[in-house]
């Protein structure tokens, strides 16, 4: 792969990187965002920015064993590593919105 024009998010304690072409729209939902593409709807913490000229490789066989869902490949953004993702293949930390956890205790 080459240099991308990605949309960086934040979710489930990862950055993850959808390509700007493939965003449709983009949205507040809850406590988060919602960014729709083409094929579906993705949810994030936070979006942290468009990044103009991302090197983006594939991820190779070292990141494989630790990451075992399919990926486009893998940038760096602000010295933290970027999962780029395919909008028609997410992995299950981008397809369902993260509830909040209720701090209700019984007695």
């Amino acid at each position: 792969m080459s240099d991308r024009l990605l949309l960086v998010l934040d979710t489930a304690g990862g950055r993850w990187g959808v390509a700007n072409d493939e965003v449709r729209s983009l949205g507040r939902s809850g406590v988060g965002y919602v960014v729709g593409t083409g094929a579906g709807a993705i949810h994030a913490d936070r979006v942290l920015e468009v990044a103009a000229r991302l090197p983006v490789r594939p991820a190779g066989a070292v990141v494989g064993r630790y990451w075992p869902e399919p990926c486009l490949g893998v940038a760096v953004h602000q010295g933290v590593p970027v999962v780029v993702v395919n909008p028609g293949a997410l992995p299950g930390a981008l397809r369902e919105p993260r509830r909040e956890s209720s701090h209700v205790t019984r007695e």
